[in-house]
C-alpha cells in the first residue's frame, strides 16, 4: 500500500532514505522520474542511496502508476518519490489510493527561482506549478507540506494561502 508519496527535487537523499523510511516502516521506494528511468549511473546512485534492506524501483512515471495500482502493492509498505509537481498530478490522478502526498523539497533546483513563489524555505512553485496543485487538492485531502517526520504536517492549502 502506498504510504506517502513526496515530491522531492532530490529524490532519495538523507531525509528519504533515513528518516522516512524508518518512519514509515518502507520496505519499498518507487523513485518515479523518466529521466531517470533512462539513465543507468543515475538509476544506479539512487539504488546506492537506499537504506539496505529497502528494494528500490527507478521507472517512468507512468510505469509508477501501474505498480502502485498492482493487487500485490497492498502487501508492501511503499514509498513513491518524484521531483517535480507535473509528475504529481499524473500520479495522483492515476493512483487510485494514493496516501499521503507531501510537498516537501521543491523548486530550487529546476529552472532556478525566477518566476516561482516562494511558499516556504523548500518549495518554490510556478504559477503553473500551483494550478497542478489545486488539481492535487482536490483529488486527495491528505495533501501537506511536511519536510520532515518530526515536523508537523501543514495542509499545502495553508501555504497558498500563506498561512503557514
Amino acid at each position: 500500500m502506498i504510504q506517502m508519496i513526496r515530491v522531492d527535487d532530490r529524490l532519495i537523499h538523507g531525509q528519504v532514505a533515513l528518516l522516512w523510511t524508518k518512519e514509515l516502516q518502507i520496505d519499498r521506494i518507487i523513485v518515479a522520474n523518466d529521466l531517470a528511468a533512462k539513465n543507468d549511473i543515475q538509476k544506479n546512485a539512487l539504488h546506492l542511496a537506499a537504506p539496505t534492506g529497502v528494494k528500490v524501483a527507478v521507472v517512468p512515471v507512468s510505469h509508477a502508476v501501474k505498480m502502485a495500482n498492482d493487487p500485490r502493492a497492498k502487501a508492501l509498505k511503499i514509498l513513491i518519490v518524484v521531483n517535480n509537481v507535473s509528475d504529481l498530478l499524473t500520479l495522483t490522478t492515476g493512483i487510485a489510493e494514493p496516501g499521503k502526498v507531501d510537498i516537501a523539497n521543491v523548486g530550487r533546483v529546476q529552472g532556478g527561482l525566477k518566476d516561482k513563489r516562494k511558499l516556504s524555505d523548500t518549495v518554490y512553485l510556478s504559477d503553473a506549478d500551483i494550478d497542478k496543485v489545486k488539481q492535487i487538492a482536490a483529488q486527495t485531502d491528505n495533501l501537506v507540506y511536511q519536510p520532515l517526520p518530526s515536523d508537523t504536517a501543514t495542509p499545502f492549502l495553508k501555504l497558498l494561502e500563506g498561512d503557514n
